[in-house]
């Protein structure tokens, strides 16, 4: 029996080992393809597919290539971009990203690490075709999220075709400009927008002006139309009663001929006064 222990755990090492390349447990984050001699054979557990588990295959023939299913990370950080307007920015950014077809991935990149350097090429293209289209203002605040939607659908058409990936979302955490040129470019924003605001006063001034002046006119011509107006009634009573008229007269040339405590030395008989004294003649 002790002669024969040598055979027996020899023989179950050589089971082990076959066991060992012949079992091999796909988890649910991970998706793996089997290879034969080097030759793709089949996808285990692909994005769209629920097959984690334990899995067979030949022993010492057949190899298995894992990749993660799960989104990867992608940082870019500093990246140099001269904008449209020849200013140049250091930008830094992050893709989130996805291994879509192992077997063309495998064919393209075959390691993850290799993926992730020819996805950081494509990234690193399509962040100058996007933003070199862009103006430097436009990059740090206003187009940025179109921007950003711009290099995600850009990746998407070259990565996707070559490395068998997909870019899930592309952010562009940071857009600054180098310290020797942001006063400059800061002094010229600040130019721009005392420009917008002086023509937005100009506009303003100017249609204040035309609101006076039509107001003006409106107003003249109520007051023409009143005048005239006024007129017409004091003729239509003039032609009434002449008597009314001439006391009318009367009473505004006293009103504009003394002042309050003005003294004037007029003969009480005079036409002046006429209408002052009664009737009767009496005092």
């Amino acid at each position: 029996m002790q002669r024969n222990l040598p055979f027996i755990l020899g023989g179950a090492f050589a089971v082990l080992v076959v066991l060992f390349n012949t079992l091999f447990v796909v988890r649910q984050t991970e998706q793996a393809i089997v290879l034969r001699f080097g030759e793709y054979q089949r996808t285990i557990n692909a994005p769209g597919r629920d097959e984690p588990g334990l899995y067979f295959k030949v022993p010492f023939i057949d190899s298995v290539v894992s990749y993660d299913k799960r989104n990867i990370g992608l940082t870019l950080e500093g990246q140099p971009i001269v904008a449209s307007d020849q200013e140049q920015l250091r930008v830094d950014a992050i893709v989130r990203w996805r291994i879509e077809d192992p077997r063309l991935f495998y064919q393209s990149a075959l390691t993850e690490m290799d993926g992730a350097g020819r996805l950081r090429t494509f990234t690193e293209a399509a962040l100058r075709r996007a933003l070199g289209g862009a103006t430097s203002n436009e990059i740090i605040s206003g187009r940025r999220a179109e921007l950003m939607q711009s290099i995600e659908n850009d990746l998407n058409a070259s990565a996707a075709t070559e490395l068998g990936v997909r870019v899930i979302d592309v952010r562009i955490r940071q857009a600054d400009l180098p310290d020797a040129t942001r006063d400059r470019v800061y002094d010229r924003m600040r130019s721009e927008r005392e420009q917008v605001a002086g023509r937005i006063r100009a506009e303003g001034a100017r249609e204040a002006t035309i609101i006076r002046a039509t107001a003006q006119q409106e107003s003249e011509r109520l007051r023409g139309e009143g005048d005239a107006e006024r007129a017409r009634i004091f003729a239509r009573a003039y032609g009434r009663d002449p008597e009314f008229a001439a006391f009318y007269r009367s009473m505004r040339a006293y009103d504009y001929a003394m002042e309050e405590g003005t003294p004037i030395v007029v003969a009480p008989d005079s036409d002046f006064f006429r209408y002052m004294q009664r009737r009767t003649g009496n005092r």
